[in-house]
Parts: C-alpha cells; sequence; structure tokens
C-alpha cells in the first residue's frame, strides 16, 4: 500500500513536465522516425499524437517509488532505463510503420479499417506496457513480494 500511495504521488507530480514536454518530445521523436524510415527507403510524414513521454513518467514513478531497493539501485533503474524506454519507443514507432508501408507496399492508402487500427493500437500499447516491463526486469525481484514471484515464475 505505502508503494501505491508514493507511485500515485510522483506519477501525479512528474505528469506536469511530462504534459509540458509532450509536443516537443512527439515532434523530435516524429523526426527522428522519418530519419530512420527515409534511410530505409520508407519514406514518410509522421506526426505523432501518442501519450508520449507519459510512458517515461510512469516509469521513473515506478522507480522513485520504490521502497525496497536502495537509492543506488533505483537511480540506476532511472539512469538506464529511461534512455532505454525513449530508444525503444522511437523503435516501435519505425518498427510498425515501415512493416505497415512494407505490408501495404504503397503509401498505406489501400490499407483496411482494421489494420489501421492494428497499427494504432500497437504504437499506443506498447510503451505502456515496457515501462512496467522494464521496472519488473530491473526492480522487481526487490521490490515484489517472494510468493509474488514465485508464482510468477511459474
Amino acid at each position: 500500500m505505502i508503494w501505491l500511495a508514493r507511485f500515485l504521488a510522483w506519477a501525479t507530480l512528474l505528469s506536469i513536465p511530462c504534459f509540458l514536454l509532450m509536443k516537443p518530445y512527439q515532434s523530435a521523436l516524429a523526426q527522428v522516425a522519418m530519419g530512420f524510415l527515409s534511410a530505409l527507403r520508407l519514406p514518410v510524414a509522421l506526426e505523432l499524437r501518442l501519450q508520449e513521454p507519459f510512458n517515461l513518467g510512469i516509469y521513473a514513478a515506478m522507480c522513485l517509488a520504490s521502497v525496497r531497493s536502495s537509492m543506488r539501485e533505483r537511480m540506476r533503474a532511472l539512469v538506464v532505463g529511461v534512455p532505454a524506454l525513449a530508444l525503444f519507443g522511437l523503435f516501435t514507432v519505425v518498427a510498425v510503420i515501415g512493416g505497415y508501408r512494407v505490408v501495404t507496399g504503397s503509401h498505406g492508402a489501400d490499407a483496411d479499417n482494421a489494420t489501421t487500427r492494428w497499427i494504432l493500437s500497437a504504437i499506443e500499447t506498447i510503451p505502456w506496457v515496457s515501462a512496467p516491463a522494464l521496472w519488473l526486469a530491473l526492480l522487481g525481484r526487490r521490490e515484489l513480494p517472494g510468493p509474488f514471484l514465485r508464482w510468477a515464475a511459474g
């Protein structure tokens, strides 16, 4: 319960800078993704409207809320995890949009609604799943109670 209260407090506090950085972050992410896609000969014009960088804020809040890990472990998780998540978000956009372009063979004009929905869902969902997954990988062993870890390990 202590972790949840700390997480909510940190998430609330970090939502302010995430909101203020949202447009410039998304613009930069789109520019870099378009550069990679152009280098792959899959040019596309992107205007991202994702919840980036809120996934970074959620991850940071999870790390800062951790109570069983030392401050050194939490800071290491932040220093390693935030750039890793940012790169993973970039990879996700490039992979999904690039894959979409390869599959449709054109500018995507002939794609059906189901394909378009799948692409949007993948781009929007993967960052939200990756933040807790990375937290589990870096801090979960110490933070989660033993019985949960034994159950999760199978």
